[in-house]
């Protein structure tokens, strides 16, 4: 293999992992404005019991449904987003605190969350 084979084979691999990167760093923003929206759904219905409360009046499971079916469905895309995160590169996100570790990392350098060991076939 020339030099310039090898230039070449180099430069590619360093576009795929820039690629990669680009990936990753676009599916963390989008968790974080996911996770924004999640915020807003929680002081939503932290105001509606706060006024309820005020008013001597129950918190009708009815009033917050909108709230939560929304909270769900974010999670959820969170979830789908970090397992992409996952599929992508040599790392996973930590469940605990979402931060990027190794993928062979059995516990979390910064929340100390705890992974579970891969299972035998």
């Amino acid at each position: 293999m020339s030099f310039f084979d090898k230039f070449k084979a180099g430069v590619t691999e360093a576009g795929n992992k820039a690629k990669t990167v680009v990936e990753v760093n676009r599916l963390k923003l989008q968790n974080s404005g996911k996770q924004s929206e999640i915020d807003k759904q929680y002081q939503s219905m932290g105001k509606m019991l706060f006024e309820a409360t005020l008013q001597g009046s129950p918190l009708q499971a009815d009033a917050y449904a909108v709230n939560m079916s929304r909270i769900l469905a974010l999670k959820a895309e969170i979830e789908a987003n970090l397992e992409q995160i996952s599929a992508l590169g040599d790392v996973k996100i930590c469940k605990g605190c979402n931060s990027s570790v190794p993928a062979d990392a059995r516990f979390c350098p910064n929340c100390g969350h705890t992974f579970e060991a891969p299972r035998e076939p």
